[in-house]
């Protein structure tokens, strides 16, 4: 199947152009590489469709079912209550499995941008033209100006020409400190103080011992800007004060969105412009996120591998691929004709994005690891953050008549995942009311079937096809992100591993946050408070060390805040009691009657409840495993700082891999167990079809 068939034409073309012109070659190895992706997409493609099949199959033997049996299926209105979310989860997947389908772009990595220029060729009389005028737009807002100071270093940093770029760090947290360090680092390369609320400064270190004082770009490329807030305006978090750079911007061409906590390669200006300069319908690069300060077996999925690695370069061929709010490259004159950044929700990058695709134009994902950053230390400043883009997809709903409607000029794929940005809610939704349904009718023994013997077995033989072929499904895609990743096999392999089971796990243990931010959200009325998701860890490290204490007081202060830490994680505490107990109640009385169906259905339901009960302990693992994770005391070694003092990264050997954690191997150990009983069930109900519902050691017919 293949989608925007236009958009990856034109990118193969251009991209087998520049290969010409540069004289590269496809070597073996590229051509095998290249059979061995289409080997992949063709097997994700068919066992898509196998799904949705035998997905169809089982519902439309299971309606029919019911519509036979009407009176004994009313007489159970749980089993009606279950099958409408089957019904709900299927059409998620339905509309999600756009993103399966579509294939991995094939965009060639161009050459870095050529910046050499004022010196022509004495024959010819002509000299190159300038590289474009770039503005870096760091936004800050309180966090720990350490971290903001070496992001403002590495960009000043940039292999780029100094007279054709220019820093400007955006404060919306209105620090006098950072304002201070502004002014100072112009002082110190003899500039003179600045004053005020923009400063053009050089650049210098504010503190010898975390920045050497031989930075010395050349004066006015370094812009500190504060904007005023009016009581009773609105200010639009994040996007104002992007919107407030751009005003800045008029002699730019491109801007540059950056954290505040982010560092960006020195080659990502020349990496990433070559995309955007020879395509004027490019409104936009972007690169992934990556992280150096990713715990051990990263039990929260901070490092979001499905969606830089799988995701994004799939929707890149289809022209869908949205900016990400750090490490994206902006075309000046594209974000001025729809009147800049989107404020219509919290999440700016991809309002913006979805406008500007809407308008017809183009966006490019540039797969290189060209920035590294901070993911959140603690579980509340993830959850803070998770929360915060999950809040803006919905709010984008208010765009939907722009985006959808008849003006716009996306395709119906583009549409699709456009609705299913803000749809995707649905699935924590029905997990979160799910599992307590399942678990109360395990604990009641209440009752699972309707119809006969016959028709249970043929119903129970088409059920197990569904999640065996998930199951393998989901691993093939595993395998479509592990051909994607630099490294040897063996690594990729054991990553693969541990990304496939923490993405499965984090489906499930977000999902009551997300409910409880969905009911929040009904009042759409309701205030919001933007707080950065550093500021989150930065105030709760500040507070545990002012509670901190010394003797038997102290201790008992670590122990209660150890305890309260908990409160984070009481609905999965009280879900996981609750299944462990009701599971042990169930088997024991099914072994005591000795009734074989009851046995089945017991162990089912069980394992599935179970599994789910094992994903919801990873963020009560994360924190009762608090004690040895990385702090951001650590933060400075996990750097590698240049002779000049500016923190640096080699972008082929980062891979934003989480070190392993063998735990991993529980998660695939029990996903192995659930399909080897999904392939037991299937076989026994064929098994036992064919011999009447009756063997030597089970007879189903007295269950009926």
């Amino acid at each position: 199947m293949v989608v925007g068939v236009d958009h990856q034409q034109r990118s193969d073309g251009e991209s087998r152009s520049r290969w010409r012109n540069h004289n590269y070659s496809v070597s073996f190895r590229d051509k095998l590489l290249y059979y061995r992706q289409e080997a992949i997409q063709f097997a994700t493609c068919f066992l898509v469709l196998a799904y949705l099949a035998v997905t169809s199959n089982y519902f439309v033997f299971k309606f029919r079912l019911y519509v036979r049996h009407g009176r004994q299926a009313v007489a159970s209105p749980w089993i009606l209550l279950v099958l409408a979310f089957e019904c709900l989860y299927f059409i998620s997947f339905l509309i999600s499995a756009v993103d399966n389908l579509l294939p991995r772009s094939r965009r060639s990595k161009l050459p870095p941008l050529d910046v050499e220029y004022g010196a022509g060729d004495p024959n010819e009389q002509q000299c190159p033209p300038p590289p474009p005028m770039v503005h870096v737009l760091l936004t800050c807002c309180s966090e720990p100006t350490e971290i903001q100071t070496e992001t403002i270093c590495a960009a000043l940093a940039l292999d780029y020409p100094h007279d054709r770029f220019k820093v400007l760090v955006l404060d919306d947290g209105a620090q006098d400190e950072l304002k201070a360090i502004c002014e100072n680092l112009q002082i110190e390369e003899g500039g003179g103080g600045g004053g005020g609320g923009d400063i053009d400064a050089g650049s210098g270190a504010h503190d010898a011992d975390n920045i050497d004082q031989t930075i010395t770009p050349p004066p006015r490329r370094l812009q500190y800007l504060r904007r005023t807030k009016l009581p009773g305006v609105p200010h639009h978090f994040k996007c104002g004060n992007l919107n407030y750079g751009l005003e800045h911007s008029s002699e730019s061409e491109y801007v540059v969105i950056v954290d505040a906590d982010m560092i960006l390669h020195p080659s990502f200006l020349r990496r990433m412009l070559p995309y955007l300069v020879n395509s004027p319908n490019v409104s936009f690069a972007q690169i992934p996120q990556c992280y150096y300060n990713l715990q051990v077996g990263d039990l929260l999925n901070s490092s979001s591998i499905m969606v830089y690695d799988r995701m994004f370069p799939h929707r890149d061929s289809a022209n869908i691929a949205t900016c990400v709010g750090t490490g994206a490259v902006f075309r000046c004159s594209h974000l001025r004709s729809i009147g800049g950044f989107q404020p219509e929700s919290v999440s700016e990058d991809t309002n913006t994005s979805f406008l500007l695709l809407s308008k017809g134009f183009e966006s490019v994902y540039v797969h290189e690891r060209l920035q590294i950053g901070l993911a959140p230390w603690t579980l509340e400043a993830f959850l803070k953050q998770r929360i915060r883009w999950a809040r803006g997809a919905i709010q984008q709903v208010a765009t939907w008549n722009i985006l959808l409607g008849r003006s716009s000029k996306l395709n119906w794929v583009q549409r699709l995942l456009v609705f299913w940005h803000t749809f995707s809610i649905i699935t924590p939704i029905l997990n979160t009311l799910m599992v307590p349904l399942l678990i109360v009718m395990l604990g009641l023994n209440l009752n699972f079937s309707v119809g006969s013997l016959d028709e249970n077995l043929v119903l129970v033989s088409y059920m197990s096809l569904t999640p065996i072929t998930w199951r393998i499904l989901w691993v093939v895609l595993w395998v479509d992100i592990a051909k994607s990743r630099t490294g040897r096999s063996s690594d990729r392999l054991i990553d693969n591993i541990q990304a496939r089971n923490r993405e499965e796990s984090y489906f499930w243990w977000i999902s009551p946050y997300m409910f409880v931010m969905l009911l929040k959200m009904i009042n759409w009325n309701s205030s919001f408070v933007f707080k950065p998701t550093g500021n989150v860890d930065k105030q709760q490290m500040e507070t545990n060390s002012r509670k901190g204490g010394a003797g038997a007081d102290g201790n008992m202060q670590d122990c209660c805040r150890s305890a309260g830490r908990f409160t984070q994680v009481k609905v999965h505490l009280v879900c996981v009691a609750a299944v462990i107990g009701i599971v042990t109640l169930r088997v024991v009385l099914a072994v005591k009657h000795g009734d074989c169906v009851e046995w089945f259905r017991v162990i089912g339901l069980s394992l599935f409840l179970l599994t789910t009960s094992f994903h919801l302990l990873l963020p009560i693992f994360f924190l009762a495993n608090s004690s040895s994770h990385l702090k951001p005391a650590d933060r400075k070694s996990l750097l590698c700082y240049d002779a000049r003092g500016v923190p640096t990264f080699d972008p082929e050997s980062t891979t934003g891999r989480p070190q392993w954690a063998w735990s991993a191997l529980v998660y695939e150990a029990l996903s192995f167990a659930v399909f080897a009983y999904w392939v037991g069930v299937l076989c026994l109900s064929i098994v036992m079809k064919s011999h009447d519902g009756s063997l030597g050691w089970c007879n189903m017919q007295n269950s009926f």
